[in-house]
């Protein structure tokens, strides 16, 4: 299985996004979470925590939403095999 990337922002910090990345890691050490300076979504990034799992935008009213939205995101995106995942032809 191809590991997914849990992205955030740092610039995000102050909305709560880092617990709710703290709370997704320890319930999922198999992710791979990137911490970024930025991520290209400083309108969203400056209204509400987020983070990015693989290339989806997740987003939330609170970190404690977040957390649990982010991994719903992955579950789904593990349900849904992407090119690397298929087998060779």
């Amino acid at each position: 299985m191809v590991s997914l990337e849990l992205a955030w922002c740092v610039n995000n910090a102050l909305t709560g996004v880092r617990e709710a990345i703290e709370r997704v890691a320890a319930e999922r050490p198999d992710l791979m979470v990137k911490k970024y300076a930025c991520v290209e979504q400083c309108g969203l990034c400056a209204r509400q925590p987020f983070a990015l799992v693989g290339d989806d935008v997740v987003t939330a009213e609170s970190p404690s939403s977040l957390a649990h939205r982010l991994l719903a995101a992955v579950r789904e995106a593990e349900r849904q095999p992407g090119p690397r995942e298929l087998p060779p032809a």
